[in-house]
């Protein structure tokens, strides 16, 4: 079963379980989605109102870039329990070959996730700003539970970066979590100054 067709408190009992996963990057993923999921509710709410066509068009644009994301942000939450199960059994089997790359992709993953949640709050800067005034509250707390998923998993990724040998892959992964956590800082305090108007 995947973590999107599981209910909620299933999935959170695993969490505080004794087994592995679902740990930190699945639920920073998962955080990310339900952020995603509140900025695509303002969307649809606002469409439902009086506005431009052209504004329409772009917040409907918006609204399917949301969509996409918060299916990508649950698929990652699969992906990233694999990538943890992946990297248990490769330290069993003592292979280091099997050992980097089972590390690598618990790194990449996580990194994918923090910049699929950066996305997200690109969006939610425009929802915040066009959003229907009594739905934006709503929009701000998508972009701070994606800004809090990012910077989730932008921990992951530099937790996880130790158990790489390869330098210039610890390089490129540490440069692209300091890029997005900065942008998505940005984005947030854009998207939350718009709320606040």
């Amino acid at each position: 079963m995947t973590f999107a067709n599981q209910p909620i408190g299933e999935f959170l009992d695993d969490v505080a379980s004794g087994q592995v996963t679902p740990s930190g990057g699945a639920v920073a993923a998962v955080g990310g989605a339900m952020g995603a999921a509140l900025c695509e509710m303002v969307c649809i709410h606002t469409l439902g109102s009086d506005q431009s066509e052209r504004e329409a068009g772009e917040l409907r644009e918006v609204s399917d870039a949301l969509t996409d994301h918060r299916e990508r942000l649950l698929a990652l939450a699969d992906e990233d329990a694999a990538a943890v199960d992946a990297v248990g059994a490769a330290f069993e089997t003592g292979d280091d070959t099997q050992i980097q790359a089972a590390a690598k992709r618990s790194t990449e993953v996580p990194m994918a996730a923090a910049e699929v949640c950066l996305a997200v709050l690109k969006h939610a800067r425009t929802v915040t700003a066009k959003g229907t005034p009594v739905a934006v509250p709503d929009a701000a707390v998508g972009a701070l539970l994606a800004m809090a998923a990012l910077q989730a998993s932008v921990s992951t990724v530099r937790a996880n970066l130790d158990m790489i040998d390869d330098e210039s892959v610890v390089a490129e992964l540490s440069q692209r979590a300091d890029e997005a956590e900065a942008a998505g800082e940005a984005a947030l305090d854009e998207a939350i100054t718009n709320a606040e108007r």
